[in-house]
C-alpha cells in the first residue's frame, strides 16, 4: 500500500480533491482522518488544517485487482493470478482458469486485448508509462518454445541448402522473438514481408543479398508451368 497525506480545510474537500487529482473513485483507495481541523476564533485567528492519511493499492496490488474485475466481467474464474515485477515489466500469470481456450482466444487475440486494457488501465492510474505482460496457464511461454523450435529448425536448413525460408504469418510481439534469436546468429539474418497484422518473417543467408520477394518470375518459367498444367 502507497501511502498519501493531504491536508486542507475540511474532510469532504481533501477528499474531493484527492479524488480528482489521482482519477479515483472512492473504492479505489481507503483513508483514515489523522487530525481534525478547527475554524479558529471567528474563522479568522489560530485555524488548523485537517489532515487526512490515504492508503492506495501499489502498482501490483492494482494490476491484481483489476485483472479479477475483467475476469468477473467476463464470468472466467481463476485459482490464482500471480503479479511479478522483472526488466522493467509487471507480469501478470493468470492459473487454473476453467476454460483457457476461450480466455486466450484464436491467435491469442482476447488475451492480447486483456493486456491491451491492463496497460491502458494502469498507466491512466499511475499517470506514467508502464509496461504490463499476461499470460495464462503458461500459454505464451508455451508458444514461445515452440515457435522458436521452429526457427531454429528453419534457420540450420538456410545455413545448409543457402536457401531462404520463409515462416508463417505471425503477429507483431512473435515476429520480434524471431528477430531477437536469429540477430544472435551471424550466419542468417531476417526481414519482415507482408502487410496487415500478421506479416511474415523470411530467414535467409547472412552470405546472400537480401531476397527480393516482390520479383516476378521468369517468363520461360511461367510457361512452363502452363504447359505442364495443359498437358495435365
Amino acid at each position: 500500500m502507497k501511502i498519501i497525506e493531504k491536508e486542507g480545510k475540511s474532510t469532504s474537500e481533501i477528499i474531493a480533491n484527492f479524488m480528482q487529482e489521482y482519477k479515483m473513485d472512492l473504492d479505489n483507495f481507503k483513508f483514515e482522518v489523522i487530525k481534525k481541523g478547527s475554524p479558529g476564533f471567528l474563522h479568522l485567528f489560530g485555524s488548523t488544517p485537517t489532515k487526512i492519511r490515504f492508503l492506495v493499492p501499489d502498482v501490483q496490488e492494482q494490476l491484481k485487482n483489476y485483472t479479477e474485475t475483467l475476469l468477473s466481467m467476463m464470468n472466467v474464474s481463476s485459482s490464482n493470478i500471480d503479479i511479478t515485477y522483472n526488466d522493467k515489466t509487471y507480469f501478470v500469470d493468470i492459473t487454473g482458469v476453467d476454460n483457457a481456450g476461450f480466455l486466450i482466444g484464436k491467435e491469442a487475440k482476447l488475451l492480447d486485448s486483456i493486456q491491451h486494457l491492463l496497460n491502458q488501465m494502469i498507466n491512466k492510474q499511475e499517470k506514467k508509462q508502464l509496461r504490463v505482460k499476461v499470460d495464462v496457464d503458461k500459454y505464451r511461454e508455451r508458444r514461445k518454445t515452440a515457435l522458436l523450435g521452429k526457427v531454429k529448425n528453419a534457420a540450420e536448413k538456410v545455413k545448409k541448402r543457402g536457401k531462404s525460408i520463409t515462416l508463417e504469418p505471425l503477429h507483431a510481439a512473435n515476429r520480434r522473438i524471431v528477430h531477437q534469436f536469429i540477430e544472435r546468429d551471424k550466419k542468417v539474418r531476417t526481414m519482415t514481408i507482408g502487410e496487415g497484422e500478421f506479416k511474415r518473417v523470411v530467414i535467409f543467408s547472412a552470405s546472400e543479398k537480401k531476397p527480393n520477394m516482390d520479383k516476378p518470375e521468369p517468363k520461360n518459367r511461367q510457361r512452363t508451368k502452363q504447359t505442364k498444367s495443359n498437358k495435365k
